[in-house]
């Protein structure tokens, strides 16, 4: 996908969700699965999350396009914690998320190309967020200095 500036597309909710599960994990292992994921936003929230939830989610249901359809906002802060990203990803629309879903598609080229660092000179790209992704794909590597 490129960055067509204000030809952009906006992002649909499913998209993004399925953005973290796509690219937040190590470039040789499978992305996570909706039961780990809702496992783990369940202990974050201290009750139970079923992962069929997660699943209408990915699929769109709560997608703008479905109205009356509102997303659990717990629950999509859950899940940007799960994968270690702002919540305003999932929580907001406009040039904050926007901006997250480069980062996240930049992580992504890097991951596949196997990059562990790159020097970010003259860019907005949060240098913190995306130094705790990289680190969370790189699996069992050490973290490089």
């Amino acid at each position: 996908m490129t960055d067509h500036g204000s030809n952009r597309p906006e992002l649909t909710l499913s998209h993004k969700i399925n953005r973290l599960f796509s690219v937040v994990h190590p470039r040789n292992a499978p992305e996570r699965s909706t039961e780990s994921v809702a496992e783990q936003i369940g202990e974050f929230l201290g009750r139970t999350v079923p992962p069929g939830y997660l699943e209408r989610l990915r699929d769109g249901e709560f997608d703008d396009r479905n109205a009356g359809a509102t997303a659990d906002v717990e629950i999509l802060a859950a899940v940007a914690r799960s994968f270690g990203v702002a919540a305003d990803y999932l929580l907001t629309r406009g040039p904050a998320a926007d901006a997250i879903d480069r980062e996240l598609e930049l992580l992504a080229t890097m991951r596949d190309a196997n990059v562990a660092s790159v020097a970010l000179r003259g860019s907005n790209i949060d240098r913190a967020m995306l130094a705790r992704i990289i680190q969370s794909t790189e699996g069992s590597m050490p973290p490089s200095r």
